[in-house]
């Protein structure tokens, strides 16, 4: 249920992105809610919700065709969402226009849209859509994946040069070139944490100090001096990002001359961080 409510949530910010940014703005940003735009605007008689639930619902089915059901079904309650939530968006606020500045509109609308993937995908969850026609493109020509995410949305982007003009093309574009940027930022960020190493002739007091007053895993690994040769302890944990200055801070309290790097890490799986501790 907390992994649904999730999901929902990445949908939800999908769908404001959507219709009250690009949508409004007649910026079909790819995939199927881009081509619903598309096909909204040559048949202005159904709504974009509507064009985009039925192209969910015949996308889903493909899939479950192409794919299996297995594959197919992680789209269903994100594009039965999506779908829901800009019918909603229509019927309560038509034609509603936060801002005529297309730049704001497509830089917000991308990055909000962006925000709300990335909450989907790290719950392992799918919008169905472009990934979903993806995958069955790859499936049926064998192209790569990422060359068949890219002519899902260049085709859409090529229909809206019809459509709109290549004005509002080229903003589409650019649209799809920040969301993929922002989803890649937005999906390390929620998995990231920072290693820490630390060398140290008073590792015993350090890790105590690890161990006992942060709660923390502590991995103490054997190296040896590249001057001296010397046999030297290396401490090895993991920990938030906002508690690493405070700990650095400690740290050094205990050995001013401690030697200490970083650097971060995209995800972390295990006890204390997605197994719990007892």
């Amino acid at each position: 249920m907390k992994k649904y409510l999730w999901i929902f949530l990445g949908t939800f910010l999908l769908a404001i992105g959507l219709y009250f940014f690009l949508i409004q703005q007649d910026i079909a940003a790819g995939g199927v809610s881009g081509l619903s735009l598309v096909l909204a605007t040559i048949f202005p008689k159904i709504s974009v919700g509507v064009t985009n639930l039925s192209l969910n619902i015949l996308v889903l089915i493909l899939g479950i065709v192409v794919l299996g059901f297995d594959f197919a079904k992680r789209s269903l309650f994100a594009s039965l969402s999506l779908s829901g939530c800009l019918i909603i968006f229509e019927k309560i606020f038509p034609n509603v226009i936060l801002t005529h500045d297309k730049i704001i509109n497509l830089v917000f609308g991308a990055i909000i849209m962006s925000l709300g993937l990335s909450i989907i995908f790290y719950q392992g969850g799918s919008t169905g859509g472009t990934d979903l026609i993806a995958s069955i493109l790859k499936k049926l020509t064998n192209l790569p994946m990422h060359v068949s995410l890219f002519i899902a949305d260049i085709t859409v982007v090529s229909l809206s040069v019809l459509v709109f003009g290549i004005e509002l093309a080229l903003y589409a574009a650019l649209t799809i070139i920040i969301q993929s940027i922002g989803i890649d930022y937005f999906i390390q960020g929620f998995g990231r944490k920072i290693a820490i190493y630390i060398i140290s002739d008073k590792y015993e007091e350090i890790n105590q100090m690890l161990l006992k007053k942060y709660d923390k895993g502590v991995t103490l690994l054997q190296a040896e001096g590249g001057f001296s040769l010397k046999e030297k302890k290396v401490i090895m944990t993991v920990t938030a990002v906002r508690n690493y200055p405070i700990m650095e801070e400690e740290i050094l309290k205990i050995d001013e001359n401690a030697f200490i790097f970083n650097y971060q890490v995209s995800e972390v799986l295990g006890r204390g961080f997605t197994i719990d501790k007892n």
